[in-house]
């Protein structure tokens, strides 16, 4: 059989950007579940929950921005 071709898979791709780890997905996860249980429980958890994941989310967008800008061209 024939061996793969190994330099192909090399060539185009110089490096990967892996984003760093993020607090903010869990939170957004968080704030949803808040949601969802305040649906059912008591309206005051599901201000809390709207609150927190709508703050999550901006922070989360906020700082893939910053970290999409440091990237190089």
């Amino acid at each position: 059989m024939a061996e793969p071709e190994s330099t192909a898979h090399e060539e185009g791709h110089e490096a990967f950007h892996l984003p760093p780890p993020s607090l903010w997905p869990p939170v957004l996860a968080l704030g949803i579940a808040f949601i969802l249980t305040g649906l059912i429980v008591t309206p005051v958890l599901l201000v809390v929950g709207i609150i927190l994941a709508v703050v999550a989310f901006g922070l989360w967008v906020r700082a893939a921005r910053r970290e999409f800008d440091e990237l190089p061209e």
